[in-house]
């Protein structure tokens, strides 16, 4: 079984940058916290210990599971462990570790490690291991 230590983010996908900027700081008080220089636009809020990722920008046209659309993370606290159940149960999952690769540390501190699952639905799920 997968061991979930807690929430991390929720992660939405917005079509004007600015115009969402401007609605969740001076609407809803939101306040910006770090996020790694990354292609997709957008940007990261701080809720309690939690976080809402704005993601800006058009769907990707992919098949499988797209980590960059709407989404909800949850953290674990043994990715490798939460990967061998997975495939002992025939889930399928996109793996973060290749895509991850060759980034800064900087980067890495703010991500953790990840992979992204589907539920019955088609609902997106990021499993994330924090950084230590």
């Amino acid at each position: 079984m997968i061991k979930t230590t807690g929430f991390s983010h929720v992660a939405v996908r917005i079509s004007d940058v600015d115009k969402s900027r401007e609605f969740y700081e001076k609407v809803i008080g939101l306040k910006k916290i770090p996020r790694p220089e990354i292609r997709i636009p957008g940007e990261w809020y701080g809720i309690g210990d939690n976080q809402l990722h704005l993601i800006g920008g058009r769907p990707r046209e992919r098949d499988g599971i797209d980590p960059t659309g709407p989404h909800m993370a949850i953290q674990v606290e043994d990715l490798e462990e939460t990967k061998k159940t997975l495939k002992e149960l025939g889930i399928p999952f996109l793996d973060a570790g290749p895509m991850m690769a060759n980034l800064p540390p900087e980067v890495l501190r703010l991500t953790g490690t990840q992979i992204w699952v589907k539920d019955p639905d088609g609902n997106v799920i990021e499993l994330q291991q924090p950084p230590k």
